[in-house]
């Protein structure tokens, strides 16, 4: 069977370059990257091992700041243009055992960011950055929220991963994962220009 390609109008097309014009260079729509939140008089220094990320970034800093572990790839994934994180964990074990997995989940406006961010850690995975192979899946959310939400975490039918592996890529998602998003909406623009 062949798949037959979707005409693209030019506005389209136009806005797909856009989209992924969005992704090529990190933004700083709101700076610093916590928004109004951050407690810093000088936001210059803004930085993903900024101490008062978990609770800057956190809708509800008092009982739920971001866990230490995850916040700063949550921090990264707000330098992009595009995604917005709504809930993270760093993951947990219980009784030497993997109990929860790390992931962050997100919304984004455009169907082409959660390619990009596949893409990304396809690349990331390819090149052995990481220790286990992670993917961007459809997932639950609140019965009473219409939005669709995303979820970055492990694969569930990868070889298992002990929980200390996957904080190691959790930390290196964090430093390469930006980079590797803009690489990936280059290409992307590229070949669809």
């Amino acid at each position: 069977m062949r798949i037959n390609r979707r005409q693209n109008s030019a506005e389209k097309a136009g806005a797909l370059h856009q989209e992924l014009s969005g992704l090529c260079a990190t933004t700083f729509q709101q700076w610093p990257v916590c928004g109004p939140r951050c407690p810093s008089s000088d936001p210059r220094p803004c930085r993903s091992d900024c101490p008062d990320i978990p609770r800057a970034l956190s809708d509800d800093p008092d009982a739920n700041p971001l866990e230490a572990l995850v916040a700063p790839l949550v921090y990264e994934l707000h330098r992009l243009d595009g995604y917005q994180t709504c809930w993270s964990c760093e993951g947990h074990d219980r009784f030497g055992e993997l109990w929860k997995k790390p992931q962050v989940w997100f919304y984004t406006e455009h169907q082409v960011h959660v390619r990009v961010l596949s893409e990304a850690l396809t690349a990331l995975h390819l090149k052995k950055a990481l220790r286990a192979e992670w993917e961007v899946v459809v997932t639950y959310s609140d019965p009473d929220n219409p939005d669709t939400t995303y979820a970055l975490r492990p694969r569930q039918d990868g070889a298992p991963a002990r929980l200390d592996e996957l904080r190691i890529d959790l930390a290196t998602m964090a430093k390469v994962l930006v980079d590797q998003c803009r690489r990936s909406a280059a290409d992307l623009r590229a070949s669809a220009a």
